[in-house]
């Protein structure tokens, strides 16, 4: 998806119903906005994501990034999530560094990776997935870093409920802080076999 239309794709979903007078994205110049949010995914209420489902075992998600966090709660990314669990790959602020970083949330339970300091300028992120796991990567040349690789029934719905399955998305949150932050996405790219 290059992003060039004015509404998204059938392909994709959101997290309950995007209220129509307080939009938290839009589609502007062949990019995909998305409102920083100070709600979080498995919390009541709408959270500023936006994904589709997982319709392989083995696949590539990847998007290029935009974004410059103003403090240390504004966190824009991709995830994958399944009836409130997920897990995400993050870009946000570290003092006065950007970071990328994987956050899996699991329950009550949350892990983060080590982080890996940030150029100026867009990142490209990617999560894929063989078989039995998912693997979290990101770059700003040409050579991807995996930052965590993850065994994937930890998101299964066998593990975590009977639901829709599992999504890979777009996702920004302020962690219940107020934002006026905003993360740019250039493209989002779905490939499985």
């Amino acid at each position: 998806d290059d992003f060039e239309q004015e509404t998204p794709g059938l392909e994709w979903n959101f997290i309950q119903v995007p209220k129509k007078d307080a939009p938290f994205y839009s589609f502007e110049d062949g990019t995909f906005r998305l409102m920083v949010s100070e709600k979080q995914i498995g919390e009541r209420g709408t959270p500023a994501f936006m994904g589709r489902r997982l319709q392989h075992l083995d696949f590539k998600a990847t998007t290029e990034l935009v974004f410059d966090p103003t403090n240390e709660h504004e966190q824009a990314g991709m995830t994958l999530v399944n009836n409130g669990q997920h897990f995400d790959v993050l870009v946000k602020n570290a003092g006065d560094k950007r970071v990328v970083f994987v956050e899996l949330q699991f329950g009550k339970i949350t892990y983060k990776s080590k982080e890996f300091v940030l150029e100026p300028g867009p990142v490209n992120l990617r999560v894929s997935g063989q078989k039995t796991s998912f693997t979290f990567s990101f770059s700003q040349e040409e050579k991807y870093v995996d930052i965590e690789t993850v065994d994937s029934r930890f998101l299964s719905t066998e593990t975590v409920g009977w639901f829709t399955g599992v999504y890979v998305g777009l996702y920004a949150t302020s962690k219940g802080e107020a934002s006026e932050g905003y993360a740019e996405y250039d493209y989002f790219e779905y490939a499985g076999k």
